[in-house]
């Protein structure tokens, strides 16, 4: 059986007897009662006489949090990793001599080597462009830009327990150093950037167990970056005493609550994903739909997906939905007391306006090309959103695949990782670029940066600073897309629903 599918013991077993769940303990985090005494190897290397080197500050900073910490350095075998909680691998050890021993490895991972990311396959291979380095020595200003972070994602579990928000926060004290900068894949997740870095530069990223890495591979088990250095770890910002009551204070010098948090997460095993199992999602979906409400917003009388359109409706209502029909010319007061709002592709972005923007209910948007009305993304077409196979209209020609960069999440169904077919034939899919708090599921192929299935929690920063009122999704359909799903299609559009009415228990 795929390790990935396996559920151990009695509790894994009655949880899929029953259909329930696993997709609240992906964003979970263990208490620190429940990882004290865990192991870490820790992976450090020689730095030359007189040089920075914390690696011994954070051997005690890991001990004081509960861990047992065993040193070695990069020379040893990925074997050593056996019966390990979690691997950390220090800056001062040589990637070169690293290489990919740990790639493959099942245990979570927390690195500050930058030119190790590319082994692990968290960025990609290019120097300055896929990650890089910033030194006092050759990027004077730059080294003290960096000394302030930026938060780009509020809702992970990180963030959460940080209570990292959208703004300007201390990364380390005021001293010129050293740090390290990537652009993981679209199955990451970039927690901070650093302020006014050319490109975005991730500060801190992670990827969840299953995520797309960006050499193709999934992650095997939790891996996070973050943006250290070898001597500066005790430069990392924190606040105590009296001053930890000042709230602007306390939200200002989190390094080293980040650097806390960030290792809680991946020492935390997440629960395996339910495989791909369509009875068992329409079980799932049909348990949730009942005594629930849709909105479907569409241009009644269409042309072209007007059969789509009804199908959807008739599927949704199949599933147990009490469904209500909207015209695209409607007010958005149609949508108080729904549990659910979906907008059709057979809308006008023209004659929808700014409708249901604020609606306090779920949201799901058939519709690409109304990313930016919607906050979906910002506002540039073709490079904000845009889409693949329409004449006249696209550089790409039509396709029928995605790629699934979010196996992690039950939106992705329980698919694996990697290629599906979407639809059955060739034909117009629609894309968006999202901000930091969207939860990634799939990318057109060979477009990575162009996400075709992705979800905006609860209060994630949209597009213009917008707070979402309640979940959003975006599908890349085009209007007769609906008719044309294969079976892996309509599981993701049915995942999504569920995803999006919080059935799936998250």
């Amino acid at each position: 059986m795929n390790r990935r599918f396996h559920l151990p013991g009695v509790l894994g077993r009655w949880l899929l007897a029953f259909g329930l769940s696993l997709a609240t303990a992906h964003a979970a985090m263990l208490p620190w009662s429940a990882l004290r005494g865990k192991t870490v190897l820790f992976v450090t290397g020689n730095t030359p006489a007189g040089a920075p080197n914390d690696d011994a500050l954070v051997r005690q900073h890991l001990e004081k949090l509960g861990f047992k910490v065993r040193t070695v350095d990069e020379s040893v075998s990925a074997t050593a990793a056996r019966g390990i909680s979690l691997i950390v691998i220090s800056s001062t050890a040589n990637a070169h001599a690293l290489g990919t021993k740990f790639a493959g490895t099942p245990v979570p991972l927390f690195t500050w080597n930058t030119f190790d990311y590319p082994n692990l396959g968290m960025t990609g291979p290019q120097l300055h462009r896929d990650f890089g380095i910033v030194d006092p020595t050759q990027h004077y200003a730059d080294s003290f830009s960096v000394l302030y972070g930026y938060g780009a994602n509020t809702t992970s579990a990180i963030s959460k327990a940080v209570g990292l928000k959208p703004q300007l926060f201390g990364t380390l004290y005021l001293e010129p150093g050293t740090v390290g900068w990537a652009h993981p894949g679209p199955g990451g997740t970039v927690i901070a950037y650093f302020d006014g870095m050319a490109d975005d530069k991730a500060a801190v990223f992670t990827y969840e167990r299953d995520a797309s890495l960006v050499d193709g591979r999934a992650a095997p088990a939790r891996r996070v970056g973050f943006y250290l250095a070898d001597g500066n770890f005790h430069l990392l910002t924190a606040v105590h005493g009296p001053a930890a009551k000042d709230p602007q204070l306390h939200s200002w010098a989190i390094g080293l609550k980040l650097f806390d948090e960030a290792i809680r997460w991946a020492a935390s095993q997440p629960a395996p994903v339910a495989p791909y199992d369509p009875a068992a999602l329409n079980s799932r979906i049909a348990r949730a739909a009942h005594g629930r409400k849709v909105l479907f917003v569409e241009r009644v009388n269409a042309g072209e997906g007007r059969a789509a359109d009804e199908h959807i409706v008739a599927h949704l209502r199949s599933l147990g939905f009490d469904v209500a029909i909207a015209d695209q010319t409607d007010p958005p007061t149609r949508a108080a007391g729904m549990d659910l709002v979906i907008i059709s592709g057979s809308c006008s972005k023209y004659k929808l306006a700014n409708k249901y923007i604020d609606v306090k209910v779920p949201l799901i948007s058939l519709e690409g090309l109304m990313s930016d009305s919607l906050h979906f993304s910002g506002r540039n077409r073709y490079v904000d959103y845009g889409e693949h196979g329409e004449e006249k209209e696209s550089d790409d020609p039509p396709d029928n695949y995605l790629d699934i960069v979010g196996a992690w999440n039950p939106m992705a169904a329980g698919l694996h990782p990697g290629l599906v077919k979407f639809t059955h034939h060739p034909g117009i899919l629609k894309w968006a670029a999202p901000l930091p708090d969207a939860i990634v599921i799939a990318t057109l192929p060979n477009s990575p940066n162009e996400r075709a299935i992705f979800g905006y929690p609860k209060d994630a920063v949209m597009a213009d600073g917008f707070i979402a009122p309640a979940r959003r999704v975006l599908l890349p359909f085009d209007n007769p897309s609906f008719d044309d799903l294969t079976a892996q299609g309509r599981a993701l559009f049915d995942a999504v629903v569920l995803w999006s009415i919080g059935g799936d228990g998250s």
